[in-house]
C-alpha cells in the first residue's frame, strides 16, 4: 500500500522530455504550488482533480510506477496519485490508445497490471474525458479566478452563501444583480473559489459558463 502525503515530490521533467512535450504550467489552489502538466490529457484530468471538494490533496506525476505483467523490466509511471478528505488514496491512470505512448500498453494489459499491482488506481480512458468536455471547459474558465493573486473576501463568500441558504438556488446573473455595489470581477472571483472549496456548487455539466448557470449550496 502505498502511503503519499504533501512531502510527496512530483517526478522530475527531463530537458529532453521538457524540450519535446507540451508542457503547462499552472497554480494549483489546492495544493497552493505550481503545478506542471504533460500535454492536454494531463492538464485535463489535472482541473477535474483540482475542482473536486473530496479531493485533499494530490500529486501530478508521482514516483510510482506500474509494473507491466508479464513484460519483465517494462513499467508505466501514474499520472497522479490522490488522497480523498476520507483519507482514502488513489492512483490516476490516462490512457488513450491514439498516443505512442499507450499503443505499446494496450488497456487490457494496463488493467491486469494494475490488478496485479495490488494498488487502488483508476484508470481515466480519454473517452471518458471526452465524454466531460463542457465540464473541463468550464473548469479552464474557472481556474483564472483561482490562480489570481487577491485575498479573499470572507465577508463577500459568507453573503453569497447566505443568500444561496435562503433561495436555494439562483442563476448566475441574479447573484450578479444582487451584488451589484461589487466590482463584478471581486463577485466573479468568490463564486469561482466557492465553487472551487465545494461550498457551493454549480451546473458545470449542463452547457457552457453562462449566465444562466444554476448556483446552489450542496
Amino acid at each position: 500500500m502505498v502511503e503519499a502525503s504533501p512531502q510527496f515530490k512530483p517526478r522530475k521533467i527531463s530537458d529532453a522530455q521538457f524540450g519535446r512535450s507540451n508542457v503547462f504550467v499552472a497554480w494549483s489552489g489546492r495544493l497552493d504550488r505550481r503545478v506542471q502538466l504533460i500535454g492536454p490529457a494531463q492538464y485535463d484530468a489535472w482541473l477535474v482533480l483540482e475542482f473536486d471538494p473530496d479531493v485533499a490533496w494530490f500529486c501530478e506525476r508521482p514516483p510510482i510506477d506500474i509494473e507491466l505483467m508479464p513484460l519483465e523490466g517494462k513499467r508505466r509511471p501514474l499520472d497522479f496519485w490522490a488522497r480523498r478528505r476520507s483519507g482514502k488514496q488513489f492512483g490516476v491512470a490516462l490512457h488513450d490508445a491514439a498516443l505512442a505512448r499507450d499503443k505499446k500498453c494496450p488497456l487490457d494489459l494496463l488493467k491486469r497490471s494494475i490488478e496485479a499491482s495490488k494498488l487502488k488506481c483508476e484508470i481515466w480512458q480519454a473517452s471518458d474525458m471526452r465524454s466531460r468536455l463542457i465540464y473541463v471547459r468550464n473548469l479552464k474558465e474557472l481556474q483564472p479566478f483561482i490562480a489570481m493573486n487577491q485575498p479573499a473576501d470572507e465577508q463577500l463568500a459568507t453573503a453569497l452563501i447566505t443568500h444561496l441558504e435562503r433561495v436555494k438556488r439562483a442563476s448566475w446573473s441574479e447573484v450578479m444583480t444582487l451584488f451589484t455595489s461589487r466590482f463584478e470581477g471581486v463577485v466573479n472571483t468568490e463564486i469561482a473559489r466557492l465553487i472551487h472549496s465545494g461550498r457551493i456548487t454549480a451546473n458545470l455539466a449542463d452547457h457552457a459558463l453562462a449566465s444562466n448557470t444554476i448556483l446552489s449550496v450542496p
